[in-house]
C-alpha cells in the first residue's frame, strides 16, 4: 500500500519480554479498524522484544478505536505501547543519508571507549543509527552504522578517529554501507610481515652474511625513505652467490602468521578467490600459493644459473604501483568490482594496493600506511579479518567447523 493512499499515518511501539504471538495479537485490532502496515521493524535484545509498526488509514477518525483496542490489550499482557501521531513522509533521520560502518575490534570495550566513540561523532554531526554486536567472548567486536549530513570518505571518518585510536587500544575499519560491504570476493595478501611472519629478504641477508646491512635497507624501504626498486636490486645484489638449496632450507622453516591458515580455509569454503602479491620472491611465492592452494601468486623473479643467485632480478619489478596494477587486473579477470576486494599489507610498497581495494587492512604496520587504509590491526592474527567482513562470533565458529571438513581446504 502506498503511503499517499494513506493521509492518516500514526507510529505504533511497543516493548514486552518477548514471548510467540504478540505481533499476531496487534495485527488482529489493525485488521480490525482497517489500517494499513507501511511499515515494520522487530528486533529482541536479550529477551525484551522491540516492535515498531507505521500504520496507514484513510480514515482517521479510526485512532481513536485502534488506540482504545491496543491500551486494553496492552493493559492485559504487561506491554509498553505508544501510540504516536506521524507526519506523513516525516523521517528525522533522512538528511543523514551518507552512511558509513564503523567496525571496532579490540579485547574489552568499555564504557568509556564507547562514551568517547559517541561523542566523538555527535561533535561533528554524525548521526548513530544501528549498532550491532559481532562478538564478546575472545574479542569484543561491535559494528556501527553511522550517517551525515555530508558526503564523506571513509578516510574521513578514520581522522575524525585520531584521538579515539590514540586514547584506546582498539583496532577500527570504517566502509561504505552498501551491498558490497558483505559481498567481498577477492582477498589480496602481501608476504613478508603480513602472510608471512618474517622478512624473506632479511633472512636471506643473515643466510648469506649480510644481515645487518640488508636489514637496514628493508627498514628503510618500508618507511618509504627509499624507491623500493632502488633498495630491492641492492638488496639482491648482496645474494650473489647463495645457493638454491639455501633457499629451499628457509621455506621450510618460514613462520606463517597466526590466523593465516584458518582464514584462507574459511574463506575458500565461503567462495573466495585468494591471491599473494609481494615485492619478495616468486621462488617461496610459488611454494605458498601450491600449499594453501590460492588462486593467484605474483612476486620478483630471482636470477638463478647453476642452482645459484646472480645478484639479479630478472623481469620487471614488482614495486607499489606494480602491486596496485596487480589487483586491478585480477579483479577484472574474475569479474569482480574493486569494492569487492580486500587487500592486506603493512609496508610503504601496499599504500597504493590498499587504496584501491574496496576494504584496505593495514596490517601491524607503520602509521604512514595506516593513513592510506580504511582498517587497521594491530594484533598478530589474520583471522580477525573475519570481523570486518561483518562474520559474527557464533557464525566464526560455524564456518571454522564446516570449513575444516571442506574438499578445499585438504592442505
Amino acid at each position: 500500500m502506498l503511503e499517499d493512499e494513506n493521509p492518516c499515518q500514526i507510529h505504533i511501539q511497543i516493548s514486552s519480554t518477548d514471548r510467540p504471538g504478540i505481533l499476531a495479537e496487534v495485527l488482529e485490532s489493525v485488521v480490525a479498524f482497517n489500517w494499513d502496515v507501511l511499515d515494520i521493524k522487530q528486533f529482541v535484545f536479550n529477551g525484551l522484544l522491540n516492535l515498531s509498526l507505521l500504520l496507514g488509514s484513510n480514515k482517521s477518525n479510526s485512532i481513536s478505536g485502534l488506540q482504545g483496542s491496543l491500551d486494553e490489550w496492552a493493559g492485559e499482557n504487561g506491554v509498553a505501547l505508544q501510540v504516536l501521531p506521524w507526519k506523513k513522509g516525516f523521517r528525522p533521520e533522512a538528511p543523514y543519508k551518507y552512511r558509513s560502518v564503523v567496525t571496532l575490534l579490540g579485547s574489552s570495550l568499555s564504557s568509556a571507549v564507547f562514551h568517547h566513540l559517541t561523542q566523538t561523532f555527535s561533535s561533528r554531526d554524525i548521526n548513530i543509527l544501528r549498532i550491532e554486536q559481532l562478538d564478546y567472548s575472545d574479542h569484543h567486536v561491535i559494528e556501527v552504522v553511522i550517517g551525515s549530513k555530508e558526503d564523506h570518505s571513509t578516510v574521513d571518518i578514520l581522522n575524525a578517529l585520531v584521538k579515539f585510536k590514540e586514547k584506546f587500544s582498539v583496532d577500527i575499519a570504517v566502509q561504505e554501507d552498501t551491498m558490497f560491504r558483505r559481498n567481498k570476493r577477492l582477498i589480496v595478501f602481501d608476504a613478508d610481515m603480513t602472510f608471512l611472519q618474517c622478512e624473506i629478504i632479511d633472512e636471506l641477508g643473515i643466510i648469506a652474511g649480510a644481515g645487518n646491512r640488508m636489514k637496514e635497507i628493508t627498514q628503510r624501504a618500508m618507511n618509504g625513505d627509499l624507491d623500493f626498486k632502488f633498495a630491492l636490486c641492492e638488496r639482491v645484489k648482496l645474494l650473489a652467490g647463495l645457493s638454491v638449496l639455501k633457499l629451499e632450507e628457509l621455506y621450510e622453516r618460514i613462520p606463517i602468521t597466526p590466523g593465516a591458515e584458518d582464514l584462507v580455509r574459511i574463506l575458500q569454503y565461503l567462495g573466495y578467490r585468494i591471491g599473494i602479491v609481494s615485492g619478495g620472491f616468486q621462488f617461496f611465492i610459488d611454494r605458498i600459493k601450491n600449499t594453501y592452494k590460492l588462486d593467484y601468486g605474483i612476486s620478483n623473479q630471482l636470477e638463478i644459473v647453476d642452482d645459484k643467485l646472480t645478484g639479479r632480478v630478472i623481469g620487471d619489478v614488482v614495486d607499489a604501483r606494480a602491486k596496485e596494477r596487480a589487483v586491478m587486473s585480477i579483479a577484472k579477470k574474475e569479474g569482480f568490482s574493486l569494492k569487492q576486494v580486500v587487500a592486506v599489507g603493512d609496508g610503504a610498497n601496499d599504500i597504493h594496493m590498499l587504496a584501491r581495494a574496496g576494504l584496505g587492512i593495514a596490517f601491524n604496520a607503520k602509521s604512514l600506511v595506516q593513513r592510506h587504509a580504511n582498517a587497521g590491526i594491530n594484533q598478530s592474527n589474520l583471522e580477525l579479518i573475519l570481523y570486518f567482513l561483518g562474520v559474527s562470533g557464533k557464525e566464526l565458529q560455524e564456518l571454522r567447523e564446516a570449513s575444516k571438513s571442506s574438499p578445499k581446504s585438504s592442505w
